[in-house]
């Protein structure tokens, strides 16, 4: 019998570790072995207990989150699940950490919010059952603890700026190819890989659906569109499709493209528990771009994106899946591959290679 994962739980507040404690450990693969209410025990703890997986609050007064993650994947390398809150300074602060190393994030229970516990419990168990099965390496950054000033730093500017346009200017024409780029667990930093390596002159449009949070959108597009030659933005109803831009689906709507390449956004039923979903938008774009229509799905748990591969395949468009090495999760890759529907197995890195090569003029390959 395999052992259960070694959990330690950090958070400032006594009763959140009750709560995580007891929500973890009512299923037998998982064992919570060490509770900390501040950075400083929990790297003491980390270091003592060597657990397989850490989940961390970042709202922590003295040795915040972040500065607890930075010293966590230096000194002692484990997978680390994040506790967000819900406003844009949090969706901020934890697209910052996913960057250091963090897996993947939680989002907290707030009062007034219409929030299923059991859902929350189960996503909860989720995702530190899959963090357990990773394997991270040692941060490049080197900053002692003693290095680190214990104060919350001073709220960042907005990430949601004029750099990320409210909408591309009105193309002439639709865009001869449609990429869409499907990503979970792990997406963030596996979609900021493939997109930053793309020239500011790629000839096609492209489409990510991240299963992310509503707040998270736009922190996300703004983000990448730094990061990026291409112009990242989160989409809006009317948008039009245009080469070299990006579209980021929008937290909590589907997005489907019509055939006047305009994207339109619904909040219809979600789909095997996504909205947006990866399925939907490849099926539309699918449907309308046939042979031109190209599928991306990256690192993520379960199959979202199997069933959109199916149909981009099946009117002759190009479908790629990441590599398994390259994952955090490879869940939804591993079941699309399953099905025998993808064409190119690579790391973002490689697939965006793959893509200029594909998306070039014929005269340039």
């Amino acid at each position: 019998m395999t052992a259960p994962a070694r959990v330690v739980v950090v958070d400032d507040s006594p009763f959140i570790c009750r709560l995580m404690t007891s929500h973890l450990q009512a299923v037998p693969d998982i064992k919570v072995v060490g509770t900390a209410l501040n950075g400083l025990q929990a790297l003491a703890l980390i270091k003592e207990l060597r657990p397989d997986v850490v989940t961390l609050d970042l709202e922590m007064p003295a040795m915040n989150g972040e500065q607890t993650l930075e010293a966590i994947m230096y000194d002692c390398p484990t997978p680390v699940v994040l506790v967000s809150g819900v406003s844009h300074q949090a969706a901020q602060v934890t697209m910052r950490a996913l960057e250091m190393g963090a897996v993947d994030f939680i989002l907290k229970y707030t009062p007034g919010v219409d929030t299923d516990p059991d859902a929350l419990r189960q996503e909860i168990i989720a995702k530190v059952r899959a963090a357990a099965r990773i394997h991270v390496i040692r941060s490049v950054r080197r900053r002692s603890v003693a290095d680190l000033e214990f104060a919350l730093p001073s709220p960042a500017p907005s990430e949601i700026s004029s750099e990320a346009p409210a909408h591309f200017d009105a193309a002439p024409f639709a865009p001869g190819v449609v990429i869409v780029i499907g990503a979970s667990t792990g997406g963030p930093v596996a979609v900021r890989e493939l997109i930053g390596t793309l020239p500011a002159d790629f000839p096609a449009a492209l489409i990510v659906v991240q299963h992310i949070p509503a707040t998270f959108t736009g922190v996300l597009a703004a983000q990448l569109n730094r990061h990026s030659n291409l112009r990242v933005k989160e989409a809006q109803n009317g948008d039009r499709l245009q080469a070299g831009n990006v579209l980021i689906a929008p937290g909590g709507y589907h997005l489907l493209v019509r055939a006047d390449a305009r994207v339109e956004l619904n909040q219809g039923p979600e789909i095997g528990g996504h909205r947006p979903s990866i399925d939907v938008t490849m099926q539309s774009v699918a449907q309308w771009y046939n042979a031109r229509a190209k599928g991306v799905v990256l690192t993520g748990m379960g199959s979202d994106g199997a069933l959109g591969l199916v149909a981009i395949r099946s009117k002759g468009g190009q479908t790629f899946a990441q590599d398994a090495e390259s994952c955090v999760v490879n869940g939804m890759p591993q079941r699309a591959i399953e099905k025998g529907v993808v064409d190119h197995v690579a790391s973002p890195s490689q697939i965006a290679h793959l893509l200029r090569i594909e998306c070039a003029p014929k005269r340039e390959r």
